[in-house]
């Protein structure tokens, strides 16, 4: 029923009594729950002070007016009563006996505030509703994610086809081709590729929003990720005549906690990134150190971190934008006339990876004076206590600042002197056979790859010749280009791409582990960083660090990517 506003007071009505009443009048006054009595018509006859706050009207107010809802004896409901005023709600629960008053049978009606009882019941179904709703949202969100898994893969397939088929046709397979149909088919290529790459982007968000993507947790070098790292994307700075910096220092760093491979892959998109959003003769800048967490970087307070910055003077980011650009398919730059391609996914899926790994993946940036993105991993606390830090696998990391790119007069040059390279891949490559030989007998006694002593030769050896003939070939193509952009450099370096992810599948379908893949590189690598120093010329211009790690470069990017393409390939 709706009451009145005006103060609550203990007035008790002043109607006779039997004497019963006048007993018991004490203890009803004094009781806690509303106690009212209600006639025949209805109307309230009686009122003690707790019915009085219930309805926050006066006792002598109720006298009369209508209680509002049937009661009938030995009933135990409930009823809302509204406020006069506030017009605030309370809830009541209602217990009915038949009793005498002044000679007539009436009701005698206690009510028991139940409004906290109410909100709680009222809140334990909202949470459970929220929670279905929640359960429902989630296995949606796990059926796309399966659905966009298989269809990935289904997808791949195809792609790689046409990819092959693609290829085919410009090396003549199929017949002599003109300069027009050359040119479309290298469009048809292209477009392939770029499709593949989104395909499998697709692929990996689908794979951690499943919870089907796994990261280690393994101590791990900071200088080899961030070498294998730019060994990928340097071509891309040269060919956009940009200046890639290298701080010093992060040789001497203590490892991370995390999966390499997944590190590389974050530091790759954040370096293509960072060519893509950068005009030409613009700076890259690459920088790793131990810091303590920044503001913003969901992590923990007290925790030391290794963070990798990738800075650009690129076109920056609008500070509304830092959230966006970290969900899918959002990009800085949108529309339909966005000057750079892309899916929008890299750095979803660089977020979720590196706070799968305890870190976390940041941004600072302004508008026409470029960004900063930093990554966070966790440092490896025995390391910083004294521990022995891990060393770099061999061949893998020499000096970071060998691999700085600046601009010489308006055009790139390396800071290494690599006169003398062609000689020592026309040495090397006169022993193709052989090499290829040694490095198939040795996986095949490698304890660490055993599921290669029952394949065919043919098998063992399938793209190693392609992929070391490439690599060895394209040592001469940096001697010659003297620092310059070079297109056959960058072709080299996608055939190298190419064999490299077709090698990774087809050690995926034949049984082979990432761990077995990894030994099989670094057997690739001590045999050709002999041969390589065995092959330099006499002048001593050309230092053997040099040699080295200018092969060993290819030979990252070649182990990074069919490394990927295993995954993927085991993955689907």
């Amino acid at each position: 029923m709706t009451s009145g506003t005006s103060d609550v007071t203990n007035a008790i009505p002043a109607e006779p009594a039997s004497g019963h009443w006048d007993r018991l009048r004490p203890i009803i006054e004094s009781l806690a729950d509303g106690i009212v009595v209600v006639d025949r018509r209805g109307d309230i006859r009686f009122a003690n002070p707790a019915a009085a706050r219930l309805f926050n009207r006066p006792a002598k107010d109720l006298i009369g007016t209508p209680f509002g809802t049937p009661v009938i004896a030995g009933e135990t409901t409930e009823m809302e009563i509204v406020r006069r005023g506030g017009g605030d709600v309370v809830y009541a629960e209602l217990r009915v006996v038949d009793t005498d008053w002044e000679g007539e049978t009436v009701e005698l009606v206690s009510l028991r505030e139940i409004t906290d009882r109410k909100h709680a019941e009222e809140r334990a179904r909202q949470l459970a509703c929220e929670r279905d709703a929640r359960l429902e949202a989630e296995a949606a969100s796990q059926a796309k994610s399966e659905f966009l898994a298989i269809m990935s893969h289904e997808l791949r397939t195809p792609l790689n086809a046409i990819l092959g088929y693609s290829e085919l046709m410009e090396l003549g397979m199929s017949g002599d081709l003109t300069d027009a149909m050359r040119k479309q088919v290298g469009r048809i290529r292209i477009s392939a590729k770029h499709l593949l790459g989104l395909v499998n982007d697709i692929l990996d968000l689908a794979k951690v929003e499943a919870g089907r993507l796994n990261v280690a947790a393994m101590p791990s070098s900071v200088s080899e990720a961030l070498t294998s790292a730019i060994t990928l994307v340097q071509p891309q700075a040269l060919a956009k005549n940009l200046e890639l910096l290298v701080t010093p220092g992060a040789e001497t760093l203590p490892p991370y906690v995390g999966d390499d491979e997944r590190v590389r892959q974050i530091v790759v998109n954040l370096l293509s990134n960072a060519v893509k959003s950068t005009a030409p003769a613009g700076r890259i800048t690459v920088e790793a150190k131990v810091s303590a967490p920044a503001e913003g970087a969901r992590l923990l307070p007290r925790n030391s971190y290794i963070c990798i910055r990738v800075s650009d003077t690129g076109s920056g980011i609008a500070k509304e934008k830092f959230s966006a650009i970290f969900e899918p398919f959002v990009q800085a730059e949108s529309g339909p006339t966005r000057s750079q391609e892309g899916s929008g996914l890299g750095l979803t899926i660089g977020r979720r990876l590196a706070r799968a790994m305890g870190g976390d993946l940041t941004v600072v940036s302004e508008l026409k004076k470029g960004s900063t993105f930093t990554l966070w991993l966790p440092a490896d606390a025995r390391a910083e206590a004294g521990g022995a830090v891990p060393e770099p696998a061999s061949g893998a990391v020499a000096e970071l600042s060998s691999m700085t790119t600046k601009r010489i007069d308006g055009a790139p040059a390396v800071e290494r002197q690599m006169r003398g390279l062609a000689q020592v891949a026309s040495r090397v490559l006169s022993q193709l056979e052989p090499i290829v030989t040694r490095v198939v007998g040795r996986i095949r006694s490698d304890p660490g790859i055993g599921m290669a002593t029952g394949l065919r030769t043919s098998q063992v050896a399938d793209h190693l010749s392609t992929l070391i003939a490439d690599m060895l070939s394209s040592l001469a193509v940096i001697e010659e280009a003297a620092g310059q952009p070079s297109q056959m450099l960058a072709d080299a370096m996608e055939i190298q791409r190419l064999v490299a992810e077709r090698h990774g599948s087809q050690r995926a379908r034949l049984g082979w582990s990432e761990s077995a893949m990894r030994r099989e590189f670094m057997i690739i690598r001590e045999e050709l960083d002999q041969l390589v120093r065995q092959a330099l010329p006499q002048s001593g211009e050309l230092t053997p660090e040099d040699a080295t790690n200018a092969l060993s470069r290819f030979v990252d990017q070649a182990e990074y990517v069919g490394v990927r393409a295993l995954e993927r390939e085991l993955g689907a």
